[in-house]
């Protein structure tokens, strides 16, 4: 029988309102998070984490910053097989390259959203042990307080909020996330953590660390010719109603149009889902797209249900094609463009007449890579067109990469991952005491300097930095 955690269910009241009932409880000697050396080394190196009480053999092969201090969980570690000392094995999100190493065969217990597990069951069989955490509730996962909230990256994915039993820290794992203001304000479980105007009372309690997504500010600082502020991009729902206003006119010029949205296995779906909305677009899906989007939908993704309406099995009778983001380029989309064949078997967007030898294509590359392509090019041509025709200028975070015959390919500064200003909003409002690094490269000692001095400034600013 697989194992069930106990639900403790949060609903937008104080969320330490519980801890704190909770901990006065506890047997064990809590130790204060002020006492904490505030001023030493803020984001943690390989050598410098403490792996607490967990009893971790030190010949496990699965790097520190995997494990949460004083647990014996790991998160989006299957990588490293099963691992000495670990009970249970969280899972931020279902993309590869965070699960990756997971197998049918698989023998742990894992622990996810009640979406990644749906996929999880799709992809690798039902038999696998794999706990559902209920989201903004509060479970007990192998000893530990653990609450699960959105991470708004990818279908199921989500943060985790770890209260630790025998410390009483607080650990928040962002796995991939892509920061928006609800995150910090109620009834939000992370508004507790953020400082109030001091005439509201009590000091919010102390994050002790956080493990963060720093995939765009290692971008930042791995071209250090450019200032931070370059790296931003708009919010995603600017992007989106920029791109449906450029398609928009690009269909009332030729209602044939047919429009080609790149997306991940898994991750773009609200991208496409705004087009084909506000448009009133049929979408075509892959075969592989469809299981898991219907698979997703079915387990409560609001995105999902709302695209898989908009769905059809015929190509021919969708004018939203999704295709792999990695087939997006022009060599692909020509042989695209013949397989779809002329323009009146298309469903047009309106009922006028506009034949062409072959279909038009508007092709959309949403993805925050986009910004920082454009920017590099920018750097050594000023020339670069930005244009959809030679009169309009494009909406901020959008560029033309491509243009052929009638073969149209935009670039949208469309992300699910953090911009350098939005990391951050995210570190100096939560201020926590360490920031662990989760992705890494040539550019993280510099990011980790840059999160470093964002610490700084905040704790120098105090409770007035809100």
């Amino acid at each position: 029988m697989k194992p069930r955690p106990n639900v403790k269910e949060y609903h937008g009241a104080s969320l330490l309102s519980y801890f704190h009932t909770k901990s006065a409880k506890d047997k064990s000697t809590l130790t204060s998070l002020t006492s904490s050396n505030v001023n030493g080394a803020a984001v943690v190196g390989a050598q410098q984490i403490s792996m607490g009480t967990s009893d971790i053999p030190s010949k496990t092969q699965c790097p520190f910053y995997k494990w949460i201090p004083g647990t014996r969980l790991t998160v989006d570690a299957f990588s490293y097989g099963l691992i000495d000392g670990c009970d249970g094995y969280l899972l931020s999100h279902f993309h590869s390259d965070h699960y990756k190493g997971l197998s049918a065969s698989f023998t742990g217990t894992i622990f996810c959203s009640n979406v990644t597990k749906s996929l999880v069951s799709l992809t690798f069989g039902s038999h696998l042990k794999v706990v559902s955490l209920t989201l903004n509730s509060i479970m007990d996962v192998c000893g530990v307080d653990v609450l699960a909230m959105d991470a708004n990256h990818c279908p199921g994915s989500v943060m985790f909020l770890f209260r630790l039993p025998r410390t009483n820290q607080f650990i928040l794992h962002t796995g991939d996330f892509r920061f928006n203001l609800s995150m910090l304000n109620p009834p939000s479980p992370l508004a507790d953590f953020v400082p109030q105007p001091v005439s509201h009372g009590k000091p919010p309690p102390q994050l002790h660390s956080i493990y963060l997504d720093t995939t765009y500010e290692n971008a930042v600082n791995s071209n250090l010719d450019y200032c931070s502020s370059q790296y931003d991009f708009p919010t995603q729902d600017q992007i989106i109603s920029a791109a449906i206003e450029v398609t928009r006119e690009r269909l009332q010029k030729n209602s044939n149009t047919v429009v080609v949205c790149g997306m991940y296995t898994i991750g773009k779906e609200r991208f496409v889902n705004g087009l084909a909305g506000e448009l009133n677009l049929r979408v075509w899906l892959p075969a592989k797209q469809s299981k898991l989007i219907d698979m997703a939908a079915a387990n409560g993704c609001p995105v999902c249900i709302s695209l898989t309406k908009r769905t059809v099995s015929n190509p021919k009778r969708a004018q939203l094609h999704v295709v792999p983001m990695g087939q997006l380029n022009l060599s692909n989309l020509l042989r695209y463009q013949a397989n779809l064949g002329p323009p009146s078997q298309i469903t047009p967007f309106n009922q006028s007449t506009n034949h062409c030898r072959s279909v038009p294509i508007l092709a959309w590359r949403p993805t925050g890579w986009a910004h920082y392509s454009w920017l590099k090019k920018k750097g050594t041509n000023n020339s670069i067109q930005t244009t959809l025709d030679s009169s309009t200028i494009l909406p901020d975070g959008l560029r033309l990469e491509h243009s052929s015959g009638n073969i149209r390919i935009y670039g949208a500064a469309y992300s699910e991952h953090s911009s350098s200003s939005e990391l951050k909003k995210f570190v100096s409002q939560l201020c926590p005491l360490r920031v662990q690094q989760t992705v890494f490269g040539g550019a993280a000692s510099r990011a980790r300097e840059q999160i470093n001095e964002w610490l700084s400034a905040a704790r120098q600013l105090g409770p007035s930095r809100n």
